[in-house]
């Protein structure tokens, strides 16, 4: 590049960088190039701070590219529904794959502008330490997609660093003695090319990769150990960092005073920050903190790294600046600190998440709000904040996210996190016995808890790494640490998970490669009530598995009425006829662009066949589908804006609908969502099927139309009925919802935390349902010999009768345990203080484990006690006084263990 500009080599990193500072001999993103706009900012001329600098400092960027003719184009959601690969908008480039990176679709506008919230979980545990390092951030960009074989092209390399340099040394007015260009070529995803890393006063302001390559075994560009061949786009994928420039341009001691200066004041005021800083007489802490804000870039922890190696260049660093700390000193001052700033970062990463209608759960992007959720409410209880998670989102919306449109209301974003702080109490309470549990099999002096181990009370208890540390060291298991970047190792694994269930979604094909046949024509989008029709033979191929019971053989017609499984639909049945030979179609696939009928015998290539699907099963199939849909649109608008389809199937016999949503249902629940959708049947006349281009779709519909999941073409179906509810599908639907006749909600059930299935029939399934539900009451009625008007007050009367005589017996049975421990009967004894108890008695299970339990109760008498019964095959029960000299003289395990030797029997 010209400018004044030279090409050097880092005498730290090694890399090639540009310069116009004779002086400078780093790139200046080393960790020897400490932060020079501490105090001194570099991008003049901003007063404003908090969400005033992000609004102005945004705004400039934008309208900037605006001029330079690029479109300006709305931030897509950060939940990011339009890919499987991916939970969350990780950058401005994710909007735009794989459909418009790979060539498939259009991007919304060319060039664009766009500036893009995004989370990225893998930094986790360097945010509040390092500085600079957050969760949640806004990726300003210019992006431009060429296709050169098309004749499209708008600027390549030399044309997008001059825009840089304009904006950073003219809209921005930076010297640009302080700016360098980094060469370091950039690959991720399959993709690669050259890119340019832009460092300001040593702090990293953008980033432009110039994508042209595409991973390939005989690729002639090596990259990072991988070939990459030529691809037919050339991509500018820009990224400048939005909270980082307005670092830059207030020059305050971190980024976080800069971004959240309201909640970092306001935190330090409700931790009494100020304390604990005077708490260190003799200790300049000021000059501490001055030069901690230009020093912290080194404590960059991400998995892997050696935290305790950080902190000790940060030491003698600081040293060398002439401030002289220990280790306990630092943490004593920064891990508040370091609380302070976290909170604010990963509130907003909440607050996007929550907004965008994500529900905290143990799994999938679920997971990743909830660690966030937990790990604030931890940072809380260390600080001894006197305010719930609501109250510290609700000052954070006010103050940074005042003017953000969010589809989840504030009232039931806070009324989610009110619900995730009590599940966090009441796993706390529970976190010690199952800790314990975990780490039965854990040596007592271990240093570090197995990681499959962490990830499983993750999980499925929802327990933090962290917290099964703390808990493990105040159980015992003193030495036990967490490695530094755990959190971020867990983020990460979840994104791979997310990666590989995208991979492993394409079932294993039925048949071997089909030949170069056209693709199969499907008249079912043109008329859903076809049922006959006349088709060619193109091939007919052996089936390499016997997946459906009697089907030998695959059929690929030229076009086909039959509907292949689907977007949770069963593929159609019915048969295909010849002069000769008349198969039964088991099931209906696909296979590529070819649709397989599967069927109980070969027929010939070239025949003339006369295809019959089965009318009534296709009827109830589209009476299931359409009514997941209306369903689905009415739990929405009882529910809330959160509900999102997690799944869905649509069987003959039934339909199953999964949706996300935070606590369980209840009967009420169910009946208005039923409700609404038989009203939708009476009101709305007809739906809406129409086919749009991909970049159409998501510019007239937005995100959510993908609740059946990404979709894989650069055309989108869509049905649409009324205002009730418009996905991207391709099942068969109604055209008229009337034709249902009736939609019954059978019950709900968890499948996971925090997503419900609703169990759905429709149609002549409701029919048949409501008859057996009939028949079901009359019987019930007749075996009480009452009417079925009158059996809810019978059922309830019996009910309590039969609890109150449960009740008498199982007092009854604590009586007899008492009289047999009383000593009347020889069968316990004193030894030492302790009482012993050996017994055999007439008694289930259940009546020995009461009777252990009356036994072994009273801590005033420690007490061993052993029950023995011949019921049921024999049993043999060991218990013993939690907490007295009885629990520290005898091991009831051993105890069962040693005796259950004795007689042939085990125990545990």
């Amino acid at each position: 590049m010209d400018r004044g500009y030279d090409r050097r080599t880092c005498e730290v990193s090694g890399l090639s960088y540009w310069t116009c500072d004779p002086g400078r001999t780093t790139s200046g993103d080393t960790d020897q190039d400490p932060y020079t706009f501490i105090g001194r900012p570099i991008l003049p001329g901003f007063d404003e701070r908090g969400h005033a600098l992000k609004e102005r400092m945004r705004e400039s960027f934008l309208a900037a590219f605006e001029a330079s003719e690029h479109t300006r184009v709305d931030p897509y959601p950060v939940l990011a529904r339009w890919r499987d690969d991916i939970h969350l908008t990780i950058a401005s480039i994710a909007d735009f794959q794989p459909h418009v990176t790979s060539g498939l679709a259009d991007p919304p506008a060319n060039p664009l502008t766009i500036s893009q919230p995004c989370i990225r979980l893998t930094d986790v545990d360097a945010v509040g330490r390092s500085g600079r390092h957050l969760t949640t951030f806004e990726m300003m960009a210019h992006h431009v997609f060429n296709r050169p074989a098309d004749g499209v092209e708008h600027y390549w390399i030399e044309t997008c660093v001059d825009l840089c340099h304009r904006l950073l040394t003219e809209t921005f007015a930076i010297d640009p003695n302080e700016v360098t260009y980094v060469e370091n070529p950039w690959s991720g995803g399959g993709n690669a090319g050259a890119a340019v890393e832009v460092i300001v006063g040593g702090l990293e302001l953008a980033t432009l990769v110039f994508m042209d390559l595409e991973e390939h075994p005989e690729g002639d560009v090596e990259i990072k150990g991988l070939r990459y061949r030529t691809m037919p786009l050339q991509i500018i994928d820009t990224g400048y960092g939005l909270e980082r420039f307005c670092w830059a341009a207030a020059g305050t001691p971190t980024i976080y005073e800069a971004i959240y200066p309201e909640s970092v004041a306001w935190l330090k005021d409700l931790a009494n920050f100020d304390a604990v800083l005077s708490a260190h007489k003799g200790v300049d802490v000021e000059r501490l903190l001055g030069e901690l804000s230009r020093l912290n870039g080194i404590m960059n922890i991400e998995a892997g790294v050696d935290a305790e190696a950080l902190q000790a260049t940060l030491i003698q660093r600081l040293a060398e600046a002439g401030v002289d700390v220990d280790v306990s000193l630092l943490t004593a001052v920064t891990e508040p600190l370091a609380r302070i700033y976290a909170i604010p970062d990963h509130l907003h990463a909440l607050a996007h998440m929550l907004g965008d209608g994500l529900v905290p759960s143990n799994a999938k992007d679920g997971y990743l709000a909830r660690m966030l959720a937990r790990r604030v409410l931890r940072m809380s209880n260390e600080l001894e904040l006197s305010v719930t998670l609501a109250d510290l989102m609700g000052h954070h919306l006010d103050h940074h996210l005042p003017n953000r449109k969010m589809k989840q209301t504030r009232e039931g974003m806070l009324h989610i996190l009110d619900l995730e702080e009590a599940r966090y109490n009441e796993m706390m309470r529970k976190s010690d016995r199952l800790v314990k549990k975990a780490l039965e099999s854990t040596t007592k002096d271990a240093t570090s808890v197995d990681d499959d181990l962490l990830f499983e009370l993750a999980d499925v208890h929802g327990l933090q790494p962290e917290i099964v540390v703390g808990v493990g060291r105040e159980a015992g298991w003193t030495d036990l640490v967490l490695r530094a970047g755990f959190a971020a190792e867990m983020a990460e694994r979840h994104a791979r998970l997310a990666k590989e269930a995208a991979t492993s979604t394409k079932d294993a094909d039925l048949v071997e490669a089909l030949p170069d046949l056209p693709a199969t024509s499907l008249l079912f989008y043109d008329d859903v009530h076809m049922t006959e029709m006349e088709a060619s033979v193109l091939t007919c191929r052996p089936l390499l598995n016997q997946g459906v019971e009697g089907a030998t053989h695959a059929v690929v017609l030229d076009k086909t009425c039959f509907y292949p499984e689907g977007g949770g639909q069963e593929g159609d049945q019915g048969r295909l006829s010849t002069e000769a030979s008349d198969r039964r179609v088991l099931d209906t696939k696909k296979q590529g662009d070819h649709v397989l009928h599967l069927v109980d015998g070969p027929l010939e290539v070239g025949d003339l066949v006369q295809g019959s699907l089965d009318a009534a099963r296709r009827q109830q199939l589209m009476d299931h589908h359409t009514a997941v849909h209306i369903v689905g649109g009415a739990a929405r608008r009882i529910l809330g804006p959160h509900i999102f389809q997690a799944g869905a199937n649509k069987s003959v016999d039934s339909a199953r609908l999964d949706i996300t949503h935070h606590t369980r249902l209840q009967r009420e629940d169910l009946d208005a969502i039923e409700r609404l959708a038989n009203d939708v049947l009476a009101q709305v006349q007809r739906t809406e099927k129409t086919e749009l281009d991909r970049r159409d779709a998501d510019r007239k519909h937005g995100f959510d139309l993908y609740q059946g999941g990404a979709p894989k073409g650069s055309s989108v179906r869509i049905l649409r009925i009324a205002d009730h509810d418009i996905q991207a599908c391709g099942g068969t639907h109604h055209d008229e919802p009337g034709r249902i006749g009736s939609i019954r909600i059978v019950r709900s059930s968890a499948v996971q935390d925090g997503v419900e299935r609703l169990t759905v029939v429709a149609g002549q399934a409701a029919l048949r349902y409501a008859r057996q539900q009939d028949e079901l009451l009359r019987a019930a009625s007749d075996a009480l010999s009452v009417t079925p008007e009158d059996l809810p007050r019978a059922a309830e009367r019996f009910f309590t009768e039969w609890k109150d005589q449960q009740k008498r017996i199982k007092r009854m049975e604590q009586e007899i345990a008492k009289l047999r421990t009383s000593g009347g009967d020889g069968g316990s004894t004193i030894v030492d203080g302790v009482r012993i108890i050996v017994q055999e008695v007439d008694a289930d299970l259940k009546q020995l484990t009461n009777m252990l339990g009356v036994m072994t109760r009273d801590p005033e008498q420690p007490t061993v006690a052993v029950l023995g019964s011949r019921e049921g095959g024999g049993k043999l029960l060991v218990a013993v006084t939690e907490g007295t000299v009885a629990a520290e003289r005898y091991d009831a395990v051993k105890l069962l263990r040693a005796i259950a030797h004795h007689i042939k029997g085990g125990g545990g």
